[in-house]
């Protein structure tokens, strides 16, 4: 492979000389700072020389730092995993959680299921799947509540009821004849 040769700033190349270390050449030292910069891209670090010359120790924690946070991320990944009866709605589930407001900690998510399994034991599978649709269009729901739903049906139900007749006028008697016609 021929060598690129690329034509290098003079400022910058003063500044090559100021931190190359002596045990590396010009040339060496410059690849290494390309490779460095290239890796630094990778991992989306935005400050170069923090990384050339940041502490060991400092990395090591920072290391751990990042570890330590992706098994807390896997950890609540796992936990929140759609069971095995609920897995045909999982696009529907899946979507409310994304756009419902509030906490949305492990343990919400695992009320918010048992709320589902009470949602399709009372009232069947169509019903869970109108609410999460409702859910997912309005986007301010804090979850699903069997509670609120039977709340807001019992408000609806109130205006489509027909009146009931179950007092009677005052002066309206029931009479009631005998087989012979008398009067009892």
């Amino acid at each position: 492979m021929t060598p690129l040769r690329t034509r290098i700033d003079d400022n910058v190349s003063e500044k090559v000389k100021k931190i190359q270390p002596s045990h590396l050449s010009r040339q060496a030292f410059i690849n290494e700072l390309i490779l460095l910069g290239i890796l630094m891209k990778y991992k989306e670090e935005n400050n170069m020389a923090q990384y050339i010359y940041k502490d060991k120790e400092l990395d090591k924690k920072g290391l751990e730092a990042k570890e330590q946070k992706e098994k807390i991320n896997k950890k609540e990944k796992q936990e929140k995993i759609i069971p095995e009866d609920l897995i045909h709605l999982e696009d529907l589930i899946q979507d409310f959680w994304k756009v419902k407001k509030g906490s949305k900690s492990i343990q919400a998510w695992k009320l918010q299921i048992t709320e589902y399994r009470k949602f399709i034991d009372k009232y069947g599978e169509q019903v869970l799947k109108d609410q999460l649709d409702a859910g997912v269009l309005a986007g301010t729901w804090k979850g699903l509540k069997l509670s609120n739903y039977e709340e807001q049906q019992q408000r609806i139900n109130r205006f489509n009821k027909e009146p009931e007749q179950t007092a009677t006028h005052p002066n309206q008697k029931v009479v009631q004849f005998d087989d012979m016609g008398n009067l009892i």
